[in-house]
């Protein structure tokens, strides 16, 4: 039962996440690129994160959260279609970064990973996911991407990197400042008192 609780919790903060830098992102309409698609897409750096850290657990949670950010971006589409596009995406990001994590010989815990297998595992991540989404998409839905394959690709492809790496870059700023980061949380709870 426990163990049955952790997974849950795992999936939950992936969703959240996920849904979180969604929600961020459609907040700003110029970094738009296409109905479904951005010029920054932060989104991709959660599901690099989630699934280095919770695996399985974090792909069904980036899985089912981009399953609602689809049902909401364009309902017009039948949800069994954006459901697919959502399973087929996550599966391809999620087999490709456990390949690359074999490849790159990095364990489990991640504690031998360094940066520059971090900026590798997110041009993988980015090339898996960018080509993923846009083929599914084209496939299950016939007019969303048409029209210059290689372009959608590479936006997306470049959306994904840039959004991994704004990511990726602030969670190293906000886990190298976490000494000033708890002091400035504890002084602002001792002025709240």
């Amino acid at each position: 039962m426990k163990n049955l609780k952790s997974n849950l919790i795992e999936v939950l903060i992936s969703f959240l996440l996920y849904g979180f830098f969604a929600w961020v992102i459609s907040c700003f309409p110029q970094l738009k690129s296409g109905p479904l698609t951005f010029y920054l897409f932060i989104p991709a750096g959660v599901k690099l994160f989630s699934i280095l850290i919770f695996s399985w657990r974090g792909a069904i949670g980036i899985g089912l959260g981009t399953f609602v950010r689809l049902l909401l971006v364009d309902p017009s589409i039948p949800w069994g279609t954006w459901l697919i596009v959502s399973l087929v995406t996550t599966s391809i990001l999620f087999l490709a970064i456990e390949l690359a994590l074999k490849v790159l010989k990095i364990d489990k815990n991640l504690s031998n990973i360094n940066y520059y297998q971090i900026v590798i595992l997110a041009v993988i991540a980015s090339v898996a996911n960018g080509v993923g989404f846009m083929q599914s998409v084209n496939f299950m839905t016939g007019h969303h991407m048409d029209g210059g394959a290689f372009h959608h690709n590479f936006l997306i492809i470049m959306a994904n990197f840039a959004g991994s790496a704004l990511f990726v870059c602030a969670l190293v700023v906000i886990l190298k400042q976490k000494r000033v980061i708890l002091g400035f949380i504890s002084r602002l709870r001792s002025n709240i008192k």
